[in-house]
């Protein structure tokens, strides 16, 4: 069965074929989900920002650009779409946008793993939900899209809409931080 990619499922929606769309929402949903559940650290707001994302999404099918790639321009709108629902809680100052506050939810659903290995890996993602805790929101987007998302740099820079040099830059200063981080809080205490 040959695999349709978006840019043909694109013009099959636009020349009138509902269940294309509805194939890329498919395709896209659960990493929209994934990405925006790690991004703002909460199930229902990630759920809504799914939902508001792919209802935007369709609403401006019409504009989008064929020339550009789908993935890219819908992770745009799940990226904007975070920001301004993270603008909106009551919890989080605006102007420390760049210090995000939020947690990280992550599951493992690794059943054959021994109690003790459980328990190591629920620590170190803990102390990465912490670490991630420790970079502004846009830093924190450029590492989930770059490593959770595997995007390029190229796509990151178009979905933040900032030169490849600066989304290079802040990924190597992110990870440099989320590094000292891990490593200050794994050194053993002094008495």
């Amino acid at each position: 069965m040959e695999i349709i990619n978006d840019s043909q499922l694109m013009t099959m929606y636009l020349e009138g074929n509902p269940k294309a769309f509805e194939s890329l929402v498919n395709r896209y949903a659960q990493m929209i989900y994934r990405f925006t559940l790690k991004l703002v650290g909460n199930k229902e707001e990630a759920h809504d920002i799914t939902q508001e994302t792919l209802i935007k999404a369709w609403k401006s099918i019409e504009k989008f650009d064929k020339k550009r790639n789908f993935k890219t321009w819908i992770f745009t709108i799940a990226q904007r779409t975070s920001i301004d629902s993270l603008r909106k809680r009551k919890d989080v100052n605006i102007s420390s946008m760049d210090n995000d506050e939020s947690g990280v939810e992550m599951n493992i659903p690794d059943n054959e793993l021994m109690p003790d290995e459980l328990f190591e890996r629920q620590e170190n993602i803990e102390l990465i939900q912490k670490a991630l805790e420790t970079i502004s929101i846009e830093e924190k987007t450029i590492i989930l899209l770059h490593n959770g998302e595997e995007m390029t740099f190229d796509d990151i820079a178009e979905i933040l809409n900032k030169s490849i040099n600066t989304i290079k830059s802040k990924y190597r200063r992110s990870l440099i931080t989320l590094k000292d981080y891990i490593i200050k809080q794994n050194a053993p205490k002094q008495p």
